[in-house]
């Protein structure tokens, strides 16, 4: 589903759970306390092309926008397989 106003893809039909927590801004400084203290997973929802032309953000997982609302359906073998990471639990904080 696109926006027309923006073209930016809409995830919202495919949260499926984890779109239920209040999103907040935060500090670059908040971001890497809650990055060290791993209470929290970081999820780079750019496209390919931008993580190998800007770099990856560290700490990150790589799930490009258009994959994330399957791939917070996948069974965790399979997300583990292809995002080399744990499945968050629908209570965890991404």
């Amino acid at each position: 589903k696109y926006r027309k106003e923006s073209g930016l893809k809409s995830i919202k039909g495919s949260c499926h759970n984890f779109c239920t927590a209040i999103s907040k801004d935060i500090t670059f400084k908040e971001l890497k306390d809650l990055l060290n203290s791993k209470s929290i997973m970081l999820i780079d929802v750019r496209e390919t092309w931008e993580i190998l032309e800007h770099g990856k953000i560290p700490e990150s997982v790589h799930i490009p926008l258009d994959e994330v609302g399957e791939a917070l359906q996948m069974n965790p073998r399979d997300f583990k397989e292809k995002y080399n990471e744990v499945k968050p639990s629908k209570s965890d904080s991404l």
